[in-house]
């Protein structure tokens, strides 16, 4: 039975390049490759652990788009788990930005004092909020298998 994996393939593909872009950006900004002012500083920072985890989570997606390009039903559990990575790295940022907030504005600490909340708005954070959203506008697209089982 054929199956049409073509929207799951096209989102894979997309976000491996996104994320895989996005983590080499960082990582090349942390280790003093790009300068500081390539591109948007607060958007992308120079973050080296945070970009090696972008380039994983890319790396996964990208074996998902390998998959399905060999016609392996394996690619959409490589899909699905890097959207999971996705929501759980974004959840773990944004829960870093939460306390951010605490630090600067409820108790007031030391060296918190020009935090805004774009200082935390971080790729992984957004990337991931963007993926939950074509996720769940998208994810009847992504069901490559029938009711009727496999």
């Amino acid at each position: 039975m054929e199956r049409n994996y073509s929207g799951l393939k096209f989102f894979s593909l997309l976000w491996g390049i996104l994320y895989v872009a996005a983590g080499l950006i960082q990582v090349g900004k942390g280790v003093g490759l790009l300068s500081a002012s390539f591109l948007s500083s607060s958007l992308l920072p120079a973050e080296l652990a945070g970009g090696l985890v972008l380039v994983v989570i890319g790396a996964v997606f990208f074996v998902a788009t390998f998959e399905f390009s060999n016609n392996s039903f394996e690619g959409t559990a490589y899909a699905y788990v890097g959207i999971l990575l996705c929501l759980v790295f974004a959840t773990l940022y944004f829960l870093s930005m939460i306390a951010d907030l605490i630090n600067a504005y409820i108790l007031s600490m030391e060296g918190y004092e020009k935090w805004t909340i774009v200082d935390s708005f971080k790729p992984t954070l957004y990337l991931g909020i963007l993926s939950a959203v074509v996720y769940a506008v998208g994810k009847n697209r992504f069901r490559p298998i029938s009711q009727g089982g496999f």
